[in-house]
């Protein structure tokens, strides 16, 4: 083994249904095919808040987090021998822990991943979301010191120079890239993103740096729609006071888009999505609604006379190479949509400004190195 580390990781731990603890663990030393990742940024999602109000699976006790980035503190001799990978190299691991088996491993889909895993309900293993603490070494969320890093992860290495606060957009960027290959944009298309959260902003600014014609956001808060143009909007539309498919009509010199993007996480959006794409065009739906959440469409006349292409896009996998690339390219103003950061002992405070659109939050963080008791800003 390379290095070598010793003592406990503090841990935000969700023991069950709403609550939020902080806990320690002890810290293994890896294994020959193991890294051990010392967090330095994770962000906060709003599956986490999902997963704390208990409906996301029963996955407790959980420590969350599936958005971190880091360095290496310890790795294993073959596992450095393998990747080409050092003690204090940065990397981003992605959240997906596939089989590297199953027929969906094996042609690439490893998001989909069928391994029979009875923690994990047989749907794939996913850092922060559905691996409980209780499976050894219990190291598997971002709110956290450290987190275990087996062989069969997938790592990326990082720029030493790439900031943290860019570098933790590595995950929802990835998600963004994958939804946009999903949609099989071309160079000179033209598309509308519906949500500008973190993830709807960065598929914005995905969409322009990939070559997109026009590129228009559609959103409820102005504040956020005017952040869109600086992330490669070419027009908004805030959907409370406009009516969508006309303002996007106009935006597009009275055609509709070639591909939709919707990452708004609602079924109402879902709907507004087939609306404004033109016939034989695609919609991508990335995102999550939420258990019970239902679609109302017209089978004719939405879909099967205009022959469009609904493309669900889950997760992120294949998307992390471009979205590392991209961060490391720079080009748009990625480090402003961090807007608060807490310590690991903050994190329900943390919850609490997040559930609450406090402050203008965009993007909240967790950051291991902060004392405790900020306000976040």
């Amino acid at each position: 083994m390379v290095s070598a580390v010793a003592g406990k990781s503090r841990q935000v731990v969700f023991p069950s249904r709403g609550e939020i603890t902080i806990d320690s663990i002890e810290v293994p030393a890896p294994g020959p095919e193991g890294i051990l990742l010392r967090v330095a940024l994770v962000g906060i999602c709003a599956t986490d808040l999902h997963l704390l109000a208990g409906e996301i699976g029963d996955p407790f006790p959980l420590v969350p987090g599936h958005e971190f980035v880091g360095e290496i503190a310890a790795i294993g001799e073959e596992a450095a021998a393998t990747r080409d990978l050092a003690v204090g190299d940065r990397i981003a691991v992605e959240m997906l822990l596939p089989c590297r088996s199953c027929a969906r491993c094996r042609e690439g889909r490893y998001n989909l991943c069928e391994a029979d895993d009875p923690a994990t309900a047989g749907h794939g293993r996913q850092y922060g979301v559905n691996i409980p603490r209780s499976v050894a070494p219990g190291l598997w969320g971002g709110y956290s010191d450290y987190l275990h890093v087996p062989g069969e992860a997938i790592v990326h290495r990082l720029d030493p120079d790439l900031p943290w606060e860019r570098a933790v957009l590595v995950e929802p960027l990835a998600v963004a890239s994958r939804a946009l290959a999903r949609g099989r944009l071309v160079p000179g298309e033209d598309v509308v993103v519906i949500g500008p959260g973190p993830v709807g902003l960065l598929a914005a600014a995905a969409a322009r740096a990939a070559g997109a014609g026009r590129v228009i956001v559609l959103g409820t808060r102005d504040e956020r729609l005017a952040l869109a143009r600086r992330f490669g909007a070419d027009a908004v539309v805030n959907t409370r006071t406009e009516d969508a498919v006309a303002a996007a009509r106009a935006a597009l010199d009275g055609r509709l888009a070639d591909l939709v993007v919707e990452i708004a996480g609602v079924p109402a959006a879902q709907e507004q999505a087939l609306g404004l794409v033109r016939r034989g065009g695609r919609v991508v739906l990335a995102g999550a609604c939420g258990d019970g959440a239902a679609l109302a469409l017209r089978p004719d006349e939405d879909l099967l006379t205009r022959e469009i292409d609904v493309l669900p896009s889950f997760l992120s996998a294949g998307g992390f190479e471009p979205a590392i690339a991209l961060l490391e390219r720079g080009g748009f103003p990625f480090e402003e949509l961090v807007t608060h950061r807490f310590a690991l002992e903050d994190a329900a405070r943390a919850f609490a400004v997040v559930a609450g659109r406090e402050g203008g939050v965009l993007k909240a963080v967790l950051d291991p190195s902060a004392a405790p008791g900020g306000d976040g800003v």
